[in-house]
């Protein structure tokens, strides 16, 4: 048996937390429950979707029993919000779950052979350190736009992770564009691996909701963990290699150009009219201290857009996926923004102008 008495807002959270991780579809029923486990004084709420596990610490006064339970995710979140008051009783035995609020009572069945749960755990010896939560978020935020949403290309569908010369870079990319994020850590391993597109999105949800000011990271090669306070987050790392991002940086340059990001945005947005309803593509065009924005449609015309920047070098004229431009731009916080142009075949070199540890790259297209 197990009892405990929990306040309404301290479960539903922890519940809402631990749901965040169960998979949509699947053939095995116990992946769509929550684990309830007594541990060291607390109750644990285990999810999983074989890819990421979430483990809820909630904090309850006192327990009685050792008995663990798995009842349906949906249905315990659909309960605890909907009870009438802020004392919750937990009361399980034989099977059966019994949770009480006010003059609200529910007796559920539950999933007996709990030991099938599958819990992940991280080895304790593995490689720890720590990251600020705001500045994970940030790079996070910066590079996870550009991994392949395809499920199949595995390599490219996540974020990989380098912890190299006390650095720890993300790189995301799909094979047309790539982000790069870097901050400097008190590390002095070096290790890589990659996280799926859809762990790095429930990892980004993580991030948004906690006021924990660190996450603590241990990474043990197959496993990495990410603790936030109360909740932990698991994640299997992808067992592909990720491809030499080092190969596509530009090493020189033959034109830079300096532009207001807005100013670029709002030409961009309204050329974008024209270039979706035709060969979406954008023209760049850059003389003088011009860049002049076009894109066409055989069906609807032609839009024209210029704006002012500073161009250092050669004048260049080179074709781009208007869109890749668009979601690069959505990013960059600064006022002013780099292009660093190779030649019009090349990767096109994005940089924020006041920032450092940022980069996005982007190949052009063919005329």
């Amino acid at each position: 048996m197990l009892k405990f008495v929990v306040s309404k807002a301290e479960i539903q959270e922890k519940i809402s937390v631990a749901s965040s991780s169960i998979g949509s579809r699947t053939v095995d029923p116990i992946l769509q429950c929550l684990l309830f486990k007594p541990v060291n004084g607390h109750i644990n709420i285990h999810a999983t979707d074989l890819q990421t596990s979430v483990v809820s610490t909630v904090k309850v006064g006192e327990y009685e029993g050792s008995e663990a339970f798995a009842v349906d995710a949906d249905l315990i979140d659909d309960i605890v919000k909907n009870l009438p008051e802020d004392e919750v009783i937990f009361e399980y035995a034989n099977g059966k779950l019994l949770v009480k609020s006010g003059k609200s009572r529910y007796n559920l069945t539950t999933v007996l052979d709990v030991e099938r749960f599958p819990i992940i755990e991280t080895d304790e010896s593995g490689i720890k350190f720590s990251i600020d939560t705001s500045i994970l978020e940030e790079m996070l935020d910066r590079v996870s736009f550009c991994a392949s949403s395809e499920s199949a290309m595995r390599a490219l569908n996540g974020v990989y992770w380098e912890v190299h010369g006390g650095f720890l870079r993300l790189v995301a990319s799909d094979g047309y564009r790539l982000a790069l994020a870097e901050q400097k850590l008190d590390i002095d391993n070096e290790f890589d691996f990659i996280i799926a597109l859809k762990s790095v999105k429930e990892l980004e949800k993580l991030l948004s909701s906690t006021t924990e000011p660190m996450i603590n990271i241990t990474y043990d090669h197959s496993i990495v963990s990410f603790n936030a306070g109360d909740v932990t987050m698991i994640v299997r790392t992808v067992e592909e290699t990720f491809p030499d991002y080092k190969r596509v940086l530009p090493k020189a340059f033959k034109t830079r150009v300096v532009l207001n990001v807005d100013d670029f945005a709002e030409a961009l947005k309204r050329v974008m009219v024209i270039a979706k309803r035709g060969t979406e593509k954008v023209q760049l065009k850059i003389s003088d201290d011009v860049m002049e924005l076009t894109s066409q449609s055989p069906d609807y015309g032609e839009a024209v857009e210029n704006i002012p920047v500073t161009k250092d070098g050669e004048d260049l004229i080179v074709n781009f996926n208007p869109k890749f431009l668009n979601e690069a731009i959505k990013h960059i916080d600064e006022k002013e923004v780099e292009f660093n142009f190779v030649d019009n075949l090349s990767p096109l070199q994005i940089n924020p102008r006041n920032v450092e540890g940022y980069m996005y790259i982007v190949l052009p297209v063919r005329a």
